[in-house]
């Protein structure tokens, strides 16, 4: 029996040692295999580098530490792109699947820490940016769940201020990734089932006078929910109109929060689409300022039907919801000020069908309801269809007990117009399109008054004052009329806004019943 026992105890001994060994050697020749091929099978234009490799047979799992990839020109040699990885860990690859299934499945892939730069414009005009045997995949590659830990992001271009994009605290998780020789060749290269995603810093170059922030944002199960975003203008209102040689709107806009729910994108016979059920906007507050005495900016100015349907890829919203809103718009048309102002505040919006992919006769239909100038209750209805390439579009608004003098923040310093009086209810409706548009409106108001000043802007011109009342009728009532109503044309200019032409059409209509 000791004998016996003592020739198991051998034998398993043995096969340890044998299994140690033989895991040992398979370690350093898989090992060495990764070596070669991050040596050879890589593309020449990139530069690469790491610590260490370890692998471990027995658990189907490796781990490269503090690996670097440089990414240059093969033209010139430029370096472009700059990518650290604190550790790189492939988990449990199942030998099972390659052998048998003629696929590599792999349960998980974690990157810790990366830091990822990328710089535009060193990029080579004529530079391909494919390489058919780095691309080239021999076997369908199946990963449970890809991990990216806590990243830093960057794009720069050649510019003073160069930061294009830039975020840190970046993590992504995605489960269910599949990569074969078709899905390698569209524009995202890889099938995925889910995706998570989570920052607490992104800031973004809308444009060279415009810069976008976010505190942080979250998206899960296909929805995104950001927080604290502001875009503003990066000049003050007086160093941007410096700046500018063409009229340009200056920007300061903040929103509590941001989400959207029912995320879906992607490419759809190259095109890209983008899709939601619902866009949120809870407590967004924007000033808008436009200092007049830079010179215009002579462009057309597309309406919002022409602006959709002319996108460059597919958007396709069902529904925006906009809540608590508050907007000021300031404008400058006189050198010795700096302008008068208007505001909505308590602003609700409800808005369907923001997209360019519904057919007509399905329309965009937006519900507006605001304070403007404090007090005054204003309700909005505007409608068009996308699809109509004459941008046809109906606008009706109701506007309740307006006192006038609430304007003169703006009708004074802009308009050198002092108004008093009172407007009780006013209703229109404008029927237009790209070139013109009719307004039927009609109005209750007493004791109106135009008061025109001198050009100082303080003291009334009394004799030009006295000369503009006289043609205007002072009461609605004056002719035993409840509501005065009135209809007018207009003819828009299309190097102004799509607010603009509302305006004209309401300065037009106010003519025809006041005067």
């Amino acid at each position: 029996m000791k004998n016996g026992f003592k020739k198991i105890i051998y034998t398993v001994l043995s096969l340890g040692a044998l299994f140690i060994i033989g895991t040992v050697t398979v370690n350093i020749i898989l090992k060495k295999k990764l070596e070669n091929f991050i040596e050879d099978r890589l593309p020449q234009n990139i530069i690469r580098a790491y610590d260490d490799i370890t692998v471990e047979t027995f658990g189907g799992s490796l781990t490269i530490t503090n690996a670097s990839l440089i990414i240059e020109n093969k033209e010139n040699g430029a370096k472009h792109t700059f990518v650290n990885v604190e550790k790189l860990k492939i988990s449990d690859i199942s030998y099972w699947d390659y052998l048998f299934n003629s696929e590599i499945h792999i349960e998980a892939i974690t990157l810790t820490n990366p830091t990822i730069a990328y710089y535009q414009d060193r990029i080579a005009k004529n530079e391909s940016t494919q390489n058919n045997d780095f691309l080239s995949v021999y076997k369908p590659i199946l990963i449970d769940r890809l991990n990216v830990n806590n990243t830093k992001f960057a794009i720069y271009e050649k510019a003073k201020d160069s930061t294009e994009l830039y975020t840190k605290g970046l993590s992504v998780a995605i489960e269910g990734i599949k990569i074969d020789a078709q899905t390698i060749k569209r524009k995202i290269p890889l099938e995925y089932k889910s995706y998570t995603a989570k920052s607490d810093t992104v800031f973004v170059k809308v444009s060279p006078y415009e810069n976008l922030t976010v505190k942080d944002f979250t998206v899960e199960n296909r929805n995104a929910f950001f927080e604290n975003l502001i875009l503003k203008t990066k000049y003050s209102k007086r160093e941007l109109s410096k700046l500018i040689s063409k009229e340009r709107d200056h920007y300061d806009l903040s929103l509590k929060s941001l989400s959207v729910e029912g995320i879906d994108f992607g490419f759809n016979q190259n095109r890209f689409f983008a899709k939601s059920k619902l866009l949120s906007l809870s407590a967004p507050s924007l000033e808008i300022y436009r200092d007049k005495l830079v010179a215009d900016e002579t462009k057309t100015k597309p309406l919002y039907s022409k602006m959709l349907r002319e996108l460059p890829f597919d958007l396709t919203i069902d529904s925006l919801k906009i809540s608590d809103a508050k907007i000021i718009y300031e404008e400058r048309q006189k050198a010795e000020n700096m302008g008068g102002s208007i505001n909505f505040e308590n602003l609700e919006a409800s808005i369907s069908n923001v997209s360019n992919t519904y057919s007509s006769p399905t329309k965009t239909e937006a519900k507006i309801k605001a304070d403007f100038m404090e007090n005054t209750p204003i309700s909005v209805n505007w409608s068009f269809d996308v699809q109509n390439k004459n941008d046809q579009f109906l606008f009706s608004a109701d506007v309740g007990h307006l006192v006038a003098d609430r304007l003169n923040s703006f009708t004074e310093p802009n308009l050198k117009v002092r108004l008093e009086g009172t407007t009780d209810q006013t209703y229109f409706t404008i029927d237009g399109n790209n070139d013109t548009s009719t307004i039927d409106m009609k109005i209750k108001y007493s004791d109106f008054k135009v008061l025109l000043l001198q050009n100082e802007g303080e003291k009334k011109n009394k004799f030009l004052s006295a000369v503009a009342n006289i043609f205007i009728s002072k009461n609605s009532q004056e002719k035993n009329e409840y509501y005065k109503e009135g209809t007018a044309e207009a003819t828009r200019n299309k190097s102004k806004s799509v607010f603009n032409f509302l305006w004209l059409n309401i300065k037009n209509a106010l003519k025809k019943i006041l005067i």
